[in-house]
C-alpha cells in the first residue's frame, strides 16, 4: 500500500474510534464493565496508532514542541475566550437542560461520587486534553494537510471529525436544538486549536488553551452534578 493511501486508512482507523465507543457504551453493550473496557481499548487504539506511525512510518519522534511568548499568549487567550463563551452559554440555557436525565445515566459511571468526579477531571483536564492535541491536531490534522494540502480545509476536516464524538454524545443527553449549539461551539474550540497547531507547531500552545476550556466544562459539570 503507498504511503498516501496508507495515511488516509490511518486516519480513518483513528478518526471514526472514538464515536464507536460512545456508540458501544450507550446503544450497543448493556455493560458498565464493558463500556469501562472498550474505553480503555478506544483510548490506548488512537494513541497507539499515532505513535507507530510517527515511530515507524515517519521515522520521526513525538515532541510537544516549545512555547514562545506569543504562543503562550495566544493559548491563554484562546482558552479564556472559551472558557467565558462556555460559561455565558450555561449561564443562558442551563435551565433548558434535564439534570436528572443526566444524574440518571452518569450514575452507572461513579461520577456521581465526589472522589471519584475529580479524578476524573483531574485526568480529562490534565491528560486527555493532551492525548486530544496530539490526536486530533498533530496526528489527524498533518495526515488532512499531507492529503490536501491546504491549511483551510485541515481546520474544517480536524474540527468537523474532533466534534463528531461530542454530538454523537451529546445526543443522549441534550435536546437536538440544545446539541446543535453545544456542537457548533465545540467545533470552533476545535478549529481554534487546529489554527494554533498548524501557527506554532506546539501541542503546549493547544493543549494549555484546551485545558483553560476545559476547567469551565467540568466546572459546570459539578454545578449540575452535585
Amino acid at each position: 500500500m503507498q504511503k498516501g493511501h496508507l495515511s488516509i486508512f490511518a486516519l480513518f482507523l483513528v478518526s471514526i474510534m472514538p464515536t464507536i465507543s460512545i456508540l458501544f457504551s450507550f446503544s450497543w453493550s448493556g455493560s458498565v464493565l464493558q463500556s469501562q473496557i472498550f474505553f480503555i481499548f478506544t483510548k490506548l487504539w488512537i494513541i497507539l496508532i499515532p505513535i507507530y506511525w510517527i515511530y515507524r512510518i515517519e521515522d520521526n519522534r513525538i515532541s510537544l514542541g516549545e512555547i514562545n511568548s506569543k504562543g503562550m499568549f495566544e493559548s491563554i487567550v484562546s482558552g479564556l475566550l472559551i472558557f467565558v463563551t462556555v460559561g455565558l452559554m450555561f449561564l443562558i440555557f442551563g435551565e433548558t437542560l434535564d439534570v436528572e436525565l443526566m444524574k440518571q445515566e452518569i450514575g452507572a459511571t461513579g461520577l456521581l461520587n465526589r472522589s471519584i468526579f475529580f479524578l476524573g477531571v483531574f485526568y480529562w483536564i490534565t491528560i486527555n486534553s493532551l492525548v486530544e492535541e496530539f490526536v486530533f491536531r498533530q496526528f489527524i490534522g498533518d495526515r488532512i494537510l499531507e492529503s490536501t494540502g491546504r491549511e483551510s480545509v485541515t481546520i474544517l476536516l480536524s474540527a468537523a471529525i474532533f466534534t463528531l464524538h461530542h454530538t454523537v454524545l451529546l445526543s443522549y443527553y441534550f435536546e437536538p436544538w440544545q446539541n446543535v449549539i453545544s456542537s457548533l461551539g465545540i467545533f470552533i474550540a476545535g478549529a481554534i486549536w487546529s489554527l494554533l497547531w498548524l501557527r506554532f507547531r506546539s501541542l503546549y500552545v493547544c493543549w494549555i488553551s484546551h485545558a483553560i476550556a476545559d476547567v469551565a466544562v467540568f466546572g459546570i459539570a459539578y454545578v449540575i452534578l452535585f
